[in-house]
C-alpha cells in the first residue's frame, strides 16, 4: 500500500513538472513571436496566473475578447 502511494505521488510529481515545462515552452514561443504589446499582455497574464498582483491600470483587452471583472 505504501509503495502504491509513493509511486502515485512520484508519477503525479513528474506529470506536473512536464506540464509546467510545456506551458513555459509555449509562453516562451509566444513571447519571442509577439510584438512588445503582446509580450506585456502575456507577462501580465502569467503574473496573474502565478498569483502576482497588478501594479498600475489594467491593460486593454485584445479586440473581441470579453473580460468579466472579478466579484
Amino acid at each position: 500500500m505504501l509503495t502504491a502511494v509513493v509511486v502515485t505521488a512520484g508519477v503525479l510529481g513528474v506529470a506536473k513538472v512536464v506540464r509546467d515545462w510545456l506551458i513555459l515552452r509555449q509562453v516562451r514561443a509566444a513571447m519571442e513571436a509577439g510584438t512588445s504589446e503582446d509580450r506585456v499582455r502575456i507577462a501580465l497574464r502569467l503574473a496573474e496566473a502565478l498569483g502576482g498582483g497588478q501594479s498600475g491600470p489594467a491593460p486593454e483587452p485584445p479586440a473581441g475578447e470579453v473580460v468579466t471583472p472579478p466579484r
